[in-house]
């Protein structure tokens, strides 16, 4: 198992999750501090677990595992919101690693965001986006996750998606990197997704990214998003 997701891994995850729309809430868990569980029964299928590791990974499990015997209290806060809610869709904030499970309850829709970048967090909100219960309470830059206040998401990253020629050609023009440190980092592609970029529009990893073909590597960068979806 990856021990982190990549944005590219989240938009996966987060339309296959929304295959479970429409499942109900049975309970919360934390198996240890950084990890939530929250036990599913979707309809006409068998219970399961949805795993939340706050910094790292999202993931549905069918494993028994031990629960603590006291939960504790963002567990019960998470109980308390989310006990007999519908889950009602799965997203992905922007192209960033953070996936929104939004819920209706009695009390009004909740949305619980799962950051799983370094230091992420989970975070409960309710339908004003205001946060009922952060895991941990911490402050950056620009957003404070603490009780009372908006949830703000991280600085958006840039979505490779949304790229066209000229975008492409402005991060080959303006970077001061090789064309696959550029494509991995500017372009937001990581490096697996940079090396089959450079591969399939036959340019040399290591490369001046201003000798690069823009055309080409634009052509080659559709065709592997496309592969991807």
């Amino acid at each position: 198992m990856k021990k982190a997701m990549s944005g590219f891994d989240l938009r996966a995850i987060a339309r296959e999750l929304n295959e479970l729309a429409g499942a109900y809430v049975k309970k919360a868990y934390m198996p240890h501090y950084e990890q939530v569980v929250l036990r599913l029964n979707p309809k006409g299928a068998d219970q399961s677990d949805l795993v939340l590791v706050r910094g790292e990974r999202i993931y549905t499990s069918q494993r028994d595992r031990p629960m603590p015997m006291t939960p504790p209290p963002f567990a019960m806060v998470l109980r308390k919101h989310l006990r007999n809610a519908r889950l009602t869709a799965v997203n992905q904030v922007g192209f960033d690693r953070v996936l929104s499970f939004h819920f209706d309850t009695k009390g009004g829709e909740r949305t619980l965001y799962v950051e799983v970048f370094r230091d992420g967090n989970i975070i409960l909100a309710d339908e004003n986006g205001i946060i009922v219960q952060p895991l941990t309470h911490a402050s950056y830059a620009g957003r404070t996750l603490k009780k009372g206040v908006e949830y703000v998401p991280p600085p958006a990253a840039l979505d490779p998606y949304s790229l066209d020629l000229d975008a492409v050609k402005s991060l080959l023009e303006e970077s001061d990197r090789d064309l696959v440190s550029t494509l991995g980092g500017k372009a937001n592609l990581g490096g697996t997704h940079a090396n089959a970029v450079c591969e399939l529009a036959q340019h040399e990893p290591n490369m001046d990214p201003l000798e690069a073909d823009p055309e080409s590597i634009y052509g080659a960068l559709k065709s592997l998003l496309e592969d991807l979806d």
